[in-house]
């Protein structure tokens, strides 16, 4: 488990509040955001909702599989997502076949 800074969580913090209050992310922001793609909802040891997925361009893991911080805020129609940590464009989720 990758333990975050006091600053990150902070920061996704405010970018959540800033997202209920309306500044959603901006075209830009979310073509340069990490894609995660055949997605589905986990939890963590405290129930907190997650994804895990297929990620690509992520600054420190690359590309592979992944699991992400606490999801704070998501986009109705499912186009991207807030993590504590960071924002993430979504791809198609993982069906229910795989």
């Amino acid at each position: 488990m990758v333990r975050l800074s006091r600053k990150t969580v902070r920061d996704g913090l405010q970018a959540a509040l800033a997202i209920r209050t309306g500044k959603l992310p901006t075209k830009a922001e979310i073509e340069q955001a990490p894609q995660i793609s055949k997605w589905a909802w986990t939890a963590n040891d405290a129930g907190f909702a997650r994804l895990f997925g297929w990620v690509e361009g992520h600054p420190r893991l690359g590309t592979g599989w992944c699991t992400t911080s606490v999801v704070l805020a998501m986009d109705t129609e499912r186009r991207w997502a807030r993590t504590v940590s960071r924002l993430y464009r979504l791809a198609e989720p993982l069906s229910p076949e795989e």
